[in-house]
């Protein structure tokens, strides 16, 4: 038996999971497998004696995590419905605070009763309802009824995706529904949220009326995330600042905010029974102050709304201090792995999670490279051992160490999650944090205990907490404003991440592993590999490439040139919604095939469907010049565009600066609409067209062009339409791709980008009849994700999405 029985054991439970996962069906057929070999094993395991008896156990665990992964995934009687996207008449009871927004509120509403449905269809499951113009206040607890209709989550699926249908599984959401006006949701009165949430809610809502009378809207928001686990408050310029200086953590209720309140919490109970000579004498205080630490702990998380990360933590906190009170807390490693077990076990899909793999592996960062660092940053006097200066000095050593350890140790997974660094992160958490830990955290959760026995003790700790978080935001607001705040980087693939993990792991055992110094030169060579192939990819393209990307109900299209140089035609985009499809969709595609700029950026008309995402794309990735079509708007979003160009000093092209031919990398590019500044009255018809070519084959990409479009199209350019690969302008609608239009472009492939279940019923049926009559292939982003076509001496090469292409699961 190994040393740590319970790491080996963790990495078998773990390794059956994902087996699970990834490889079993969801069918009540295959559970018997895992069910059988684990009963088989562990019959055979009472009658095995001696050495042979731990490899069976690691078995048992592989078996075990197989069949807990598969008893995990939830049927849900709404996902049906809402892939008909069915409308239904709801009743259901309102579990979380809503998120307020101008015109919309979101809310998570559990199912009480489906009209017209049978008694108990899809009771207790949790749909997310978004309801516009909404006519009054909603809190937990409400029991309402609404008409809506059903959603399914969907992904983007390109490579290097966001997996949120799996995210919101994991949260126990089955769909998505909206009500159109507000004024159509019924109040019927409360409703019961269950135990222990109802009385959670009854404790919580007066400390969430306390600090929204007695602090400003920002110490508001930023009190209730910290206290009550609630982040709805939190504007997107407020999450910024966090985001940019390394502290986006602080805002949710993890293993920190867990930790602190122990750590806060064993030190004061330990001093209070240290002050009985009596106890002292007969009892561990220690440990009995670390059986005392698990009610503030048990209590904190209740507090902070029992949330999933917040149980993890606890759970976390919790196997520290039963590890503690049976005298094992130095065993650190079978701590660690006991909780992970723990946590897994409860729920299996916790590893898909940001916050698990984040935290965990925090924790194992700190463990491993802090004392390391520690060593390496602090020195040693005996002299000064007693000072109050050097010990200042040794607690930022401390504090140093484990902030670089934890930022080192999981830069690959912030990389591949986040794709921003921030530069500023160790200083920002060393001087931030400690007000936090120390003041702002403790003393506000001391205004909440105050507050039913003393109003004037409750005001005078949150006064005090206050100040303490506006010194804390002081520092957030100076170190979030530093130019260099944060860098850009390429996100790595899975495979990338384990050889980061797999190349340290042996660089620090050296000394302990002979086969270590193999392993390393091996791993430089994999490394090298992989780098030679992605400069090839990126930096000596030998083809012509493009990318048809899956942004919804909308278009973008990345062109690779032969060489290095880069286009990106559209940026998708949702009309009137707050998410940025260039910073969610378009840029985590970009930065996973390492593509760090974009040398042009083509508008083809000012829509939201085509301009929203190029924001985002203009300010991150450092474009050369921005192509559009000349016309100039005045909303809001056009304007933020325009300025942001002009701030960075971006050329902007209009046609009559893009006439003739041009040549990009060996590639002609050609601008065949509108000419001139003569605009057409309809925005579609104004749609800059262009055609790119090389090595023989050519794209055209004609924006959302209509009829009256194509024919001024036609009698302009003629046979220059003629290409290859069509893109289908206006996302297949019936008012475009005429017939006399197909027969000028006599594509062999046509790409038809629109959002699956769209309300436009894009595309047509009339339109996919005229393709097919043309006797071209037809290929849908909303049916096979991201299309890949590369032009090159053998013709054309298509890989899809769901086809070729590998997505990254988050």
């Amino acid at each position: 038996m190994p040393l740590r029985p319970l790491v080996p054991l963790l990495f078998a439970f773990v390794a059956g999971l994902l087996a699970s996962f990834f490889i079993l069906p969801s069918d009540s057929l295959f559970k018997i497998i895992p069910a059988a070999c684990f009963a088989v094993l562990l019959l055979l395991s009472l009658a095995v004696q001696g050495n042979a008896k731990y490899p069976l156990h690691l078995f048992i665990f592989f078996f075990a995590g197989a069949l807990l992964e598969l008893s995990n995934r939830q049927s849900s009687e709404l996902v049906a419905l809402a892939e008909r996207q069915e409308r239904v008449t709801l009743e259901g009871t309102i579990v979380e605070p809503p998120v307020v927004r101008e015109e919309m509120v979101t809310a998570v509403v559990r199912v009480d009763r489906l009209h017209g449905m049978e008694s108990g269809k899809a009771a207790g499951e949790k749909v997310r309802v978004n309801i516009y113009r909404p006519e009054s206040g909603l809190a937990p607890g409400d029991r309402i009824q609404f008409p809506a209709r059903l959603r399914p989550f969907r992904n983007f699926n390109n490579p290097g995706r966001y997996d949120y249908a799996l995210a919101m599984e994991i949260r126990g959401l089955s769909c998505a529904a909206s009500v159109t006006e507000g004024r159509r949701i019924v109040p019927l009165g409360k409703g019961n949220l269950g135990f222990p949430f109802e009385l959670l809610e009854r404790a919580r809502k007066p400390i969430r009326v306390f600090f929204a009378e007695r602090l400003s809207p920002r110490n508001q928001a930023l009190f209730q995330a910290l206290i009550l686990g609630e982040q709805e408050n939190i504007r997107p310029e407020l999450r910024r600042s966090f985001t940019v200086t390394g502290l986006g953590h602080v805002l949710s209720v993890s293993g920190l905010h867990v930790a602190l309140v122990a750590w806060f919490a064993f030190a004061l109970i330990r001093r209070l029974l240290s002050l009985s000579y009596a106890w002292a004498l007969r009892k561990d205080l220690r440990k009995a102050a670390a059986l005392l630490t698990c009610i503030p702990v048990v209590a904190y998380t209740g507090l902070a709304g029992f949330q999933v990360p917040s149980q993890r933590s606890m759970m976390m906190v919790l196997a520290f201090l039963f590890s503690m009170i049976l005298g094992r807390e130095k065993d650190v490693w079978s701590t660690l792995a006991f909780a992970a077990l723990v946590v897994l076990a409860v729920d299996p899909h916790s590893i898909f999670t940001i916050s698990f793999q984040l935290s965990f592996l925090a924790v194992v960062g700190i463990l491993w490279l802090g004392p390391k660092i520690y060593e390496l940053i602090s020195f040693q006097s005996y002299e000064l051992r007693k000072g109050l200066l050097y010990r200042g000095y040794l607690y930022f050593c401390g504090l140093a160490s484990v902030t670089l350890s934890a930022m080192f140790f999981l830069l690959p997974v912030t990389s591949f999650y986040f794709h921003q660094v921030s530069l500023v992160s160790p200083l920002a958490n060393m001087t931030a944090l400690p007000i936090m830990g120390l003041c702002t955290l403790p003393i506000g959760l001391l205004a909440a205990a105050c507050l039913p026995l003393s109003q004037t003790l409750a005001d005078f700790a949150l006064a005090l907490a206050a100040w303490g978080l506006d010194r804390m935001m002081d520092y957030i607001d100076y170190w979030s404003g530093v130019s260099w705040t944060e860098i850009q980087v390429v996100r790595p693939t899975f495979m990338e991440i384990l050889i980061f993990f797999a190349f340290f792991f042996c660089l620090f055992s050296l000394r302990r592993l002979k086969w270590a110094k193999v392993a390393v030169l091996f791993l430089l060579l994999v490394v090298s590999g992989d780098v030679a192939y992605w400069m090839h990819r990126t930096q000596f393209n030998p083809s012509l490439r493009v990318t048809y990307l899956d942004v919804g109900q909308g278009n973008a299209a990345l062109v690779e040139f032969p060489g290095s140089e880069r286009m990106l035609i559209d940026g998708g985009g949702f009309p009137g919604s707050e998410f940025d499809i260039g910073e969610m969709v378009v840029a985590p595609f970009l930065l996973r095939s390492k593509v760090l700029q974009i040398h042009t950026l083509v508008m083809t008309h000012p829509e939201a469907d085509h301009m929203a995402g190029l924001r985002y794309i203009a300010e991150h990735f450092s474009p050369k010049e921005f192509w559009y079509n000349g016309e100039n708007l005045e909303f809001p979003a056009f304007r933020d565009l325009m300025a942001l160009l002009e701030a960075k000093g971006i050329r902007k092209r209009t046609p009559s600066e893009l006439k003739g031919e041009r040549q990009i990398s060996g590639a002609l590019v050609e601008i065949l609409h509108p000419v001139g500044a003569v605009l057409s009255r309809r925005s579609n018809d104004n749609s800059l067209v262009m055609r790119v070519s090389s090595g023989g084959r050519s794209f055209l990409f004609p924006g959302d062009l209509e009829v009256a479009g194509e024919q001024q199209l036609i009698a302009r350019s003629g046979s220059k339409l003629k290409s290859d690969v069509l893109l289908v302008p206006h996302h297949g609608s019936k008012s475009s791709s005429s017939s006399p239009f197909l027969e000028a472009v006599a594509p062999e492939v046509c790409i038809i980008s629109s959002g699956q279940g769209n309300p436009f019923g894009f595309p047509s049926h009339e339109v996919l009849g005229r393709l097919t009559g043309q006797g071209c292939r037809v290929l849908r982003v909303d049916e096979v994700g991201a299309i890949e076509v590369s032009a090159s001496g053998r013709g054309l090469e298509i890989r899809t999405f769901r086809q070729g292409f590998r997505g990254a699961l988050q």
